[in-house]
């Protein structure tokens, strides 16, 4: 990936695309997503950071959270078909092209470099649209057309593990207040499971660390603004349970041990 820069958080790109490349053919019935087996191709990318990504639970951990956010902006759509839908940190997710959403305005958010490497490898829909700025910046959010009676749902994906606590409260505290009515979607650790984690970063050799996590996602969300209304936490790996997959006996143990440390979670920003 000679347009990302070695030893950085971006460099991380690579590693859900292996998983959800990798699921296409383990996991068919995740949401398959065809884009990421083409993009390793056209980068000459041969193998996968680490042989665990050749195993079935490997390459669930990246499908499955794609199929979570799918289940989440079709809910919100359902009340608000004309929302607008943003991906923070959008990276190379190819989640639009995934769910087939060619009607909605969708954007995609990242560090300028991520944002060419995106522009290379994925083709911009007619409503969607790619905007260069880290999102501990707020600028972005002028580049977001909302109308709040429409609404927005906002994805991020991986992202906010890497930002430290102060920079996620502030980021959700400005979002609740600029964007009232609002639904933010993303993933997060707990404690135990930033430790393994970041393990697992290392044996990719990859620099990047992740710091933020919580314990109690009602608690730390509504502590950060008082326009957090609502928060709704579920297992990253079950909470959207997939019809017709049959996990092997090593999935199922994946699972199990990942229950108390890996989670999706729904915050909703109050209207007013």
């Amino acid at each position: 990936m000679s347009e990302l820069k070695k030893d950085s958080v971006e460099r991380t790109l690579c590693i859900p695309l292996w998983s959800r490349a990798i699921a296409v053919k383990k996991l068919p019935q995740i949401l398959p997503d065809h884009d990421a087996v083409r993009i390793l191709k056209e980068m000459g990318e041969t193998k996968p950071p680490t042989i665990l990504y050749n195993l079935e639970c490997g390459a669930l951990a990246g499908a499955i959270r794609q199929y979570d956010f799918a289940c989440e902006i079709r809910e919100y759509l359902k009340d608000h078909p004309h929302a607008t839908i943003v991906e923070l940190g959008a990276g190379l997710s190819c989640l639009r092209r995934q769910i087939g959403n060619e009607t909605n305005p969708w954007i995609n958010i990242d560090f300028p470099d991520v944002i060419v490497c995106r522009e290379k490898y994925i083709p911009t829909g007619t409503l969607e649209k790619n905007v260069a700025c880290d999102i501990t910046n707020h600028k972005w959010f002028d580049e977001i057309p909302f109308e709040k009676e429409n609404g927005v749902i906002f994805l991020a994906a991986g992202v906010l593990h890497y930002l430290t606590f102060d920079a996620v409260t502030e980021l959700i505290a400005g979002m609740a207040e600029h964007f009232p009515g609002g639904l933010f979607v993303f993933d997060f650790i707990s404690k135990k499971g930033k430790t393994g984690v970041n393990t697992q970063i290392r044996m990719t050799k990859n620099a990047a660390r992740m710091d933020f996590s919580m314990e109690d996602a009602e608690k730390e969300l509504t502590a950060m603004s008082s326009k957090v209304s609502k928060v709704i936490t579920k297992s990253y790996l079950e909470g959207y349970p997939v019809e017709g997959v049959k996990y092997s006996w090593l999935t199922k143990q994946y699972i199990k041990s990942k229950r108390d440390k890996f989670f999706v979670v729904h915050a909703e920003f109050s209207k007013e």
